[in-house]
């Protein structure tokens, strides 16, 4: 019998996204979908009800207290990590994939033949990284765009590909390029946000990626940099690398001008016609688009444009746009 594979992910997104993710990832053959709402989330819970294989568990005051963390952890992905662990000892499937919402396996076929070709002895195997960039004057839903690879001998193709911008990217990605990883259930690993902890030798999975959306639309990738801009100073905000404290703080800096804001969003989320070109001569972009279909067989009446996602962010962040970004809220 062929492993079997779930999928764990901390959430606290809009409920459209939520669903898609889970109806993605059951559709291409997760044999469970583990998800934590962050906050109690109705509208999520109620996108997800019915959708067979998927375990919602809200992270109330309740749950932390019956946990054996007692409290709710500060940082996020404290939180993250918990929480994939409790999936860990839940799930019935062979794998486990720990990632986030944003985040979206290309091809689910092709993960299940890699685990069915890794050896015993195999703790984890990693997925690569694929980020979502628009191309210029593109437009459509929360989904559409192409997807580029980190790049290689950066320090070189970076400038050449980005010009002076090159310095808020890593390696070619305004996210992460490490990649998230599928872990073998009862072997007594311990999940953590890219690699079990400890990072024992694995294997790199190369048929397939995981997609990131780097921020679903641009209010989203503005609320997700200007939320990291203005969070609190603690041990853990040396997890942002360089390149994406670099961007916050811009984007912090530009909120003034609208003009200059509107033009540095452009530079991390679009590709000019010449940069796509030089990226695909590289090997660095997949122009594939990404099929919504399998989700979209599992769900029914779910929003899936810029501007009922948005609505949805405005709704979600009141609070937070009119403290820092009056004129987006």
């Amino acid at each position: 019998m062929a492993p079997s594979w779930a999928v764990v992910a901390t959430v606290d997104e809009p409920a459209a996204l939520v669903a898609a993710f889970a109806a993605h990832h059951l559709a291409i053959g997760a044999a469970e979908v583990h998800l934590f709402l962050d906050r109690p989330d109705p509208q999520a819970s109620a996108a997800l009800a019915g959708l067979a294989g998927c375990y919602v568990t809200v992270c109330d005051d309740a749950y932390w207290q019956a946990s054996r963390r007692k409290t709710r952890p500060l940082i996020h992905t404290t939180r993250q990590s918990f929480n994939a662990n409790v999936a860990l000892g839940r799930t019935r499937a062979d794998w486990l994939l720990h990632c986030d919402c944003d985040e979206f396996v290309r091809d689910g076929a092709a993960v299940a033949a890699e685990l069915a070709k890794a050896p015993p002895q195999a703790v984890y195997l990693r997925l690569l990284m694929a980020e979502r960039v628009r191309l210029a004057g593109e437009t459509g839903d929360i989904f559409t765009g192409v997807f580029r690879h980190a790049l290689p001998e950066f320090s070189s193709t970076g400038p050449m590909v980005y010009g002076l911008m090159a310095d808020f990217f890593k390696e070619g990605l305004t996210g992460h390029k490490a990649g998230k990883a599928l872990v073998r259930v009862g072997v007594g690993a311990e999940m953590s946000i890219h690699a079990p902890k400890g990072r024992p030798v694995h294997r790199v999975i190369q048929s397939t990626r995981l997609l990131h959306f780097d921020g679903l639309t641009r209010l989203h990738y503005m609320i997700k940099l200007l939320r990291r801009a203005h969070e609190p100073v603690t041990k853990a905000s040396a997890r942002h690398g360089k390149p994406r404290t670099a961007q916050f703080q811009a984007l912090r800096e530009a909120m003034a001008d609208p003009a200059l804001r509107a033009h540095f969003l452009n530079e991390l989320t679009q590709l000019q016609p010449d940069q796509a070109n030089q990226l695909h001569a590289l090997c660095a972009l997949d122009l594939t688009p990404f099929d919504r279909a399998a989700a979209l067989s599992l769900l029914r009446g779910v929003d899936l444009s810029e501007a009922g996602f948005d609505a949805a962010l405005r709704l979600r962040y009141a609070d937070f746009l009119a403290e820092y970004a009056p004129d987006l809220a």
